[in-house]
């Protein structure tokens, strides 16, 4: 077997490695398992090298194996590169986008701009997958995901959306009843539901230039703000929400702010879009892109 013909072989390979089943990597290229397994073993006497360390129950890459895998990413990269350029040089964006977003942004945000998306990039497949946990991008394969706060992975590039701000607010007929409310104390003891993500015993807010300390953790809690938001709108006392998720709220008269001089932290609720940077050469992808920073701007 030549070069070339290894070279074919190594999808199979890839994925075995990657999702350390030859089942999985079956199904992932919608071939036989039997057809993964000759795949390997031609690879395995080509190179006269195991591979794989196999038992009855899993499988795991030998020293060679990890050598291997680590050069065949780069190689499937460079490939999907290419694909991703020369679907970029088409006129017409076209083809699929994989898309996560928190669920909220999903339906307060994403959902009600989707129709004038697909009227001006009607041959664009959005997949859109939303999770209330941050998605790992590479190993999800997720093409662009939105994101709350900040992330460390030096492979991907993070764009700003939205510089939101955390806001105390209430509901009005809350605040007529048990306000007003002017210290910490005050603002600790009305405090009944909060994001899950501020559920901590050391959740920060500045007074006055000097930084303290809240204890949230036994507070209720529920990993959508959304359903925070609806709590306080039933006079569940104070919280703090993202401010594209009160501002018409507030603006209505339902939500009220308070303890304006108490500012959480504000990098905890900006609203980030992260992806690889490979990505960003294909037309579709830079026309979601636009798109996100579009309806975010309109917040």
């Amino acid at each position: 077997m030549n070069s070339n013909q290894a070279l074919k072989e190594l999808p199979a390979f890839y994925w075995a490695a990657k999702l350390l089943s030859i089942s999985a990597a079956g199904e992932k290229l919608a071939v036989s398992k039997a057809t993964i397994s000759k795949a390997i073993a031609r690879l395995e006497e080509q190179y006269q090298v195991r591979l794989f360390e196999r038992n009855s129950r899993n499988i795991r890459l030998t020293a060679e194996g990890q050598t291997l895998f680590d050069y065949s990413e780069r190689v499937l990269l460079l490939a999907d590169e290419a694909s991703h350029a020369l679907v970029g040089m088409q006129s017409t964006p076209q083809g699929t986008v994989k898309l996560a977003a928190p669920l909220a942004f999903s339906r307060e945000i994403l959902a009600p701009n989707l129709g004038n998306f697909h009227q001006q990039y009607p041959e664009i497949q959005l997949q859109i997958q939303t999770s209330q946990h941050p998605m790992d991008v590479l190993r999800d394969e997720v093409d662009i995901a939105v994101i709350v706060g900040s992330i460390d992975n030096s492979d991907l590039i993070a764009k700003t959306l939205y510089p939101g701000k955390l806001k105390w607010v209430t509901s009005p007929s809350y605040l007529q009843e048990h306000g007003p409310f002017s210290t910490l104390e005050d603002l600790q003891q009305h405090i009944q539901y909060c994001e899950t993500r501020y559920s901590t015993q050391k959740f920060t807010a500045t007074y006055q230039g000097r930084q303290y300390q809240l204890n949230l953790q036994n507070k209720n809690c529920c990993n959508d703000p959304i359903v925070v938001r609806e709590a306080l709108l039933n006079g569940c006392g104070i919280s703090m929400l993202p401010e594209q998720y009160c501002k018409r709220q507030i603006a209505q008269g339902e939500l009220v702010e308070v303890c304006q001089d108490f500012a959480p932290h504000i990098e905890s609720a900006h609203l980030k879009m992260v992806y690889p940077s490979r990505l960003f050469r294909s037309t579709r992808v830079r026309a979601v892109i636009q798109f996100l920073e579009e309806i975010t701007s309109e917040i």
